[in-house]
């Protein structure tokens, strides 16, 4: 039993799936920094109000992570760029509804630490936007 699971476990670690789970996790970490970093560019040196070096941190790091999701995490190569930039935006406002909704419900309702909240909603997120990602956004053409 334990050696069956060794190989289904051996095999899920070398699937592409996984592969291309760690790359989305990799580009979500950095277009953090990516956000912060035009955030603080904006609202510190250039001397933007908050909210627009906010919107402009958004953009700017989204826009990196569809560009790097789309060429290395996922390797699609589809043309259609406006039809794919419009998913990826579409993918990321339910992600934003689907976040809040979570974080409210488990802060209200099962009356967890906020913390511990925000951790389960951007799990939840996570794998939300990486499967609608890979299924909707960059859906392989067969």
């Amino acid at each position: 039993m334990a050696n069956k699971f060794q190989i289904l476990c051996s095999k899920f670690f070398k699937s592409e799936i996984f592969r291309q789970f760690t790359k989305f996790c990799l580009v979500g970490f950095l277009n953090t920094f990516v956000d912060f970093g035009v955030y603080l560019f904006f609202s510190r040196i250039v001397g933007l109000y908050f909210l627009y070096a906010n919107f402009l941190a958004v953009f700017v790091a989204m826009t990196s992570s569809f560009i790097l999701n789309k060429y290395w995490t996922f390797k699609n190569h589809d043309n259609n760029l406006k039809v794919q930039y419009l998913k990826f935006t579409l993918v990321n406002i339910v992600y934003f509804f689907l976040n809040n909704a979570i974080f409210f419900s488990a802060v209200h309702y099962l009356r967890l630490f906020d913390i511990w909240a925000k951790v389960l909603a951007i799990g939840i997120g996570l794998i939300w936007n990486f499967l609608a990602n890979r299924y909707f956004t960059f859906k392989k053409n067969s």
